[in-house]
């Protein structure tokens, strides 16, 4: 398993991109509704058009608390943006969603020519020294998002020490 983040020019912003075989409206459900969210990531409660919901990440193992997460962009099936006080830290995080159009030649595209979206999360200012651990827990994640739209496998903790945190050092090596 290889990498798929990189570091912007500032060494701030690190993106992971994924290319899910499903149009843009099944993600953007998978990020919307509480339902669907649970399938990978966690639920949410409260009302999103205040500007803030309640989030409780249940994916990963430990007492789940909720934590409150600022709305700052949503257009639906296209962005979204949000970020959430974690600790001492502010974590602002954007998902882009883009339909990927071609022939079945691309590599973006399935090889049946179904319609397909590439996802792109960005982590804006991510501490640099938590490269080895965001990068891993967001690779995570973008799988179980992608089993969860497809139907396909969603990765549990089972797997997280041999797939995902094997992938620590390269992420750690983006900070050099």
């Amino acid at each position: 398993m290889t990498i798929t983040g990189s570091l912007d020019a500032t060494g701030r912003e690190l993106a992971l991109t994924r290319t899910v075989p499903a149009p843009a409206r099944s993600l953007w459900e998978h990020l919307s509704r509480s339902s669907l969210l649970a399938t990978w990531y966690g639920t949410f409660t409260g009302d999103p058009a205040t500007g803030a919901v309640q989030v409780t990440m249940t994916a990963e193992p430990g007492q789940a608390v909720a934590a409150e997460f600022t709305i700052h962009a949503c257009e639906p099936e296209r962005l979204l943006t949000v970020s959430s006080s974690m600790g001492e830290d502010t974590w602002r995080l954007s998902l882009e969603l883009e339909p990927v159009t071609g022939t079945g030649t691309d590599t973006d595209v399935d090889t049946d020519g179904h319609e397909a979206t590439r996802i792109v999360l960005r982590h804006h200012d991510v501490p640099r020294e938590m490269l080895a651990y965001v990068g891993p827990g967001w690779e995570w994640y973008l799988d179980r998002l992608t089993g969860a739209v497809t139907g396909g496998d969603i990765p549990g903790m089972d797997v997280w020490d041999s797939q995902y945190m094997s992938l620590s050092e390269a992420y750690a090596a983006l900070a050099q």
